[in-house]
């Protein structure tokens, strides 16, 4: 006898489909130095902008990222100026 092979399971998604602020930013990098920059601030008293529910402040600051209740911005990076010599 041959044993019944369970159906196969579907393809999971791609990550930034399974996290719903993912379109927001450009990738993951930017996503945990937002966060981390959050996180900084809960810890030294800032109030939560989401329902704490027990959770550390590393993942309520990602919670509050990804349900878009932080501003933030991307600059352009800096470009350092060219050294003039002295003259002399």
């Amino acid at each position: 006898m041959s044993a019944a092979r369970p159906p196969a399971a579907p393809a999971a998604p791609a990550a930034s489909a399974r996290i719903a602020g993912a379109a927001t930013l450009e990738n993951r990098f930017l996503l945990s130095s937002v966060a981390f920059l959050r996180v900084k601030q809960l810890v030294s008293g800032a109030r939560p902008r989401l329902e704490p529910e027990r959770h550390k402040a590393t993942h309520l600051a990602l919670l509050e990222v990804l349900a878009d209740t932080v501003s933030w911005s991307v600059e352009a990076p800096r470009v350092p100026a060219k050294a003039v010599p002295a003259q002399g």
